[in-house]
């Protein structure tokens, strides 16, 4: 992993092959002090994919009993993460192709890089979000 921080609040990371995305992009927000923040992009390879979706629209109280877990060998080309920072920690969504299909979902640990990954996480100066449990358990931001 490599990153790059502009003068206006913009980290750019490099993800190399064997690299872990999220504990990757993790570390990047500890690195560059990015407490609140925007992944507003992200592309490359994984040669694996962890991903979770919630699969029903009455939201069990028990997170097992709602979300659906993806572990997902192969190659899979990705071609966008997006999502929100708070209190140092990246809360991300992926959508990547394998050749067959197209899926989605919350980015898990483990995704590991296949030939590349590279990210652009925006600093958020004068605003200050951390999460915590709301309706049904789900983790909703608040200002801090």
């Amino acid at each position: 992993m490599e990153t790059f921080e502009s003068d206006d609040g913009h980290v750019i990371v490099r993800l190399d092959r064997g690299d872990l995305a999220l504990e990757s992009l993790t570390e990047a927000c500890e690195e560059h002090d990015v407490d609140t923040g925007v992944v507003v992009s992200g592309i490359g390879t994984f040669s694996n994919l962890n991903i979770h979706y919630v699969n029903r629209a009455d939201l069990p109280e028990e997170k097992a009993d709602r979300n659906v877990d993806l572990e997902l060998n192969g190659s899979w080309e990705v071609t966008n993460v997006g999502g929100v920072v708070a209190d140092g920690e990246p809360h991300l969504h992926v959508t990547a192709f394998d050749g067959e299909r197209t899926v989605g979902g919350h980015l898990e640990a483990g995704c590991e890089v296949n030939v590349l990954g590279e990210f652009t996480i925006r600093k958020l100066d004068g605003l200050s979000l951390h999460r915590r449990p709301g309706t049904h358990g789900i983790s909703q931001l608040r200002r801090r």
